[in-house]
């Protein structure tokens, strides 16, 4: 399994602005996506930018327990 998400700034036409990236598996590789986010010099898009990583964080964490007891189950049912 793969984790990974950030914030970056990209400047675009001489004007920065925020991006959320994170990875998703797409033709069955893995691949950085970078939604955009707004201004960099906008607050607003500094809390949009906290929420993505906190939103995305939150799905991997769940993402995780889910396999960790699909896993705990199968070894269990195999050592029986």
């Amino acid at each position: 399994m793969q984790v990974g998400c950030g914030v970056r700034t990209m400047t675009v036409r001489n004007r920065e602005y925020l991006y959320f990236w994170h990875y998703e598996t797409r033709d069955g590789r893995r691949k950085a996506i970078h939604d955009y986010v707004g201004p960099a010099r906008d607050p607003e898009s500094g809390r949009k930018a906290v929420e993505a990583l906190e939103a995305y964080t939150r799905k991997a964490i769940e993402e995780a327990r889910r396999r960790l007891q699909s896993e705990k189950l199968e070894a269990m049912a195999g050592t029986r």
